[in-house]
């Protein structure tokens, strides 16, 4: 298993990178029939019921499975940091508890009907699991992977995948669009042309995330590390994220990591009061 290796580890706060709104991604429906057992997840709260899988399509699922060992994940890239990895998800169990940290980030500390909002996260997980598991393999046209930050590997201690991974992030590999210079600028032309050949390439991050229990540990910057040592690795000179411009620890975190605004002036941006960052190889 390839192990990337950093020159030194610093630690930053952060709670959750605010990227673009998650209706926007890409998602599927799925009709709700029976629940599944709570006592085979473990995850959540007994009581929680709605957040568990409802839907025959991913039964499959064994969440009582351990995690990986570092002889299954050989030939995987890795970062080690703290008591944690970050490496791509190569589990649909992986890929369910990274959509479940999505719902849990998105609707934290949200006021409202308590039973509303579980019954909105069980429809998010389901549809990002499902909608993540095509986009990792690759049935949008791009390049995508989930990242997931786990702890790391114990020989004393066993521990299951869901219990296991504590953070998570999207990255895709994309093309920017004939006479852009940023993604997003084409919205300023009104007849953007659209050309696959020659065009550059670029990375964008997005669904950063972690574990309530395990912020504070740089999780985040890590995971963030990892995927641009990735990008780097692929031939990738920008790394773009989105960011709520009032989220501060996001947005500090960024900065920390070298991420630079993006000078715009994109309508869009404005009305969803987000920032465009870049890094640049």
């Amino acid at each position: 298993m390839s192990t990337i290796s950093f020159s030194r580890t610093n630690f930053f706060t952060y709670a959750c990178n605010g990227s673009s709104p998650r209706h926007k991604l890409h998602s599927i429906s799925l009709t709700p029939t029976t629940k599944m057992n709570a006592k085979s997840i473990g995850l959540v709260r007994k009581e929680d019921h709605s957040v568990f899988p409802r839907t025959s399509l991913i039964t499959h699922l064994k969440f009582n499975s351990l995690e990986p060992s570092d002889e299954d994940l050989f030939h995987e890239k890795k970062l080690v940091f703290g008591n944690y990895v970050a490496r791509q998800a190569v589990r649909d169990e992986e890929l369910w508890v990274a959509a479940y940290l999505r719902a849990e980030t998105h609707w934290e500390d949200q006021p409202g009907d308590e039973r509303l909002i579980e019954h909105l996260k069980m429809d998010f997980i389901e549809r990002e699991f499902n909608s993540l598991k095509m986009r990792c393999r690759g049935q949008f046209g791009q390049i995508n992977k989930c990242v997931v930050a786990v702890c790391k590997p114990d020989l004393n201690v066993q521990r299951t995948v869901i219990k296991s991974v504590v953070g998570t992030l999207d990255i895709s590999i994309r093309h920017l669009l004939h006479g852009e210079t940023f993604p997003g600028q084409h919205k300023k032309y009104r007849f953007p042309i659209i050309n696959t050949k020659n065009l550059q390439k670029f990375a964008y991050i997005s669904n950063l995330c972690t574990r309530k229990s395990a912020r504070r540990q740089g999780i985040g910057s890590n995971m963030m590390r990892f995927v641009i040592e990735f990008a780097k690795l692929s031939g990738i000179k920008s790394v773009y994220v989105h960011v709520c411009r009032d989220n501060k620890p996001a947005f500090n975190l960024y900065r920390k990591l070298n991420f630079e605004v993006v000078e715009m002036a994109n309508a869009a941006l404005e009305e969803e009061q987000m920032y465009l960052l870049c890094y640049k190889a």
